[in-house]
């Protein structure tokens, strides 16, 4: 392909990648691009401008991840009694139960919670709080 010039010199998509990345707008330096390389593998990681909450070392920090006070309130609830169900979450914090139910969906997607086991027997794990 290099002799039919269908390629570029070797090495120069990296440079390239580079350089339209600090041409847009609002870009910063936490947000050039990542290499890494493994023995079988080639990953080259864009980070978009508005998610720089992602940026760099800070996966799976939660110092950084917004929650809100209700959230707050159902981890404490979790830590207490990891056993506790949807349904007596919404009764001791006073909000239905579908609202529960949008804040765990939450919390799980963020990375900070997840449930093993049967929807009304299981248990609440807290990954990352």
């Amino acid at each position: 392909m290099a002799q039919l010039d269908y390629m570029e010199k070797r090495g120069s998509g990296l440079t390239r990648i580079c350089n339209e990345t600090k041409a847009l707008d609002g870009y910063k330096d936490e947000l050039k691009p990542v290499f890494k390389s493994t023995p079988t593998q080639f990953q080259t990681i864009i980070y978009a401008a508005a998610d720089t909450q992602n940026v760099g070392d800070h996966d799976g920090d939660l110092s950084e991840t917004k929650l809100t006070e209700r959230q707050q309130k159902i981890l404490n609830l979790i830590k207490e009694s990891p056993t506790i169900t949807g349904k007596q979450m919404s009764e001791t914090l006073s909000v239905s139960q579908r609202t529960i139910e949008r804040d765990l969906s939450a919390l799980q997607k963020k990375g900070v919670l997840k449930h093993e086991g049967k929807d009304n027997d299981g248990l609440w794990i807290i990954i990352n709080y």
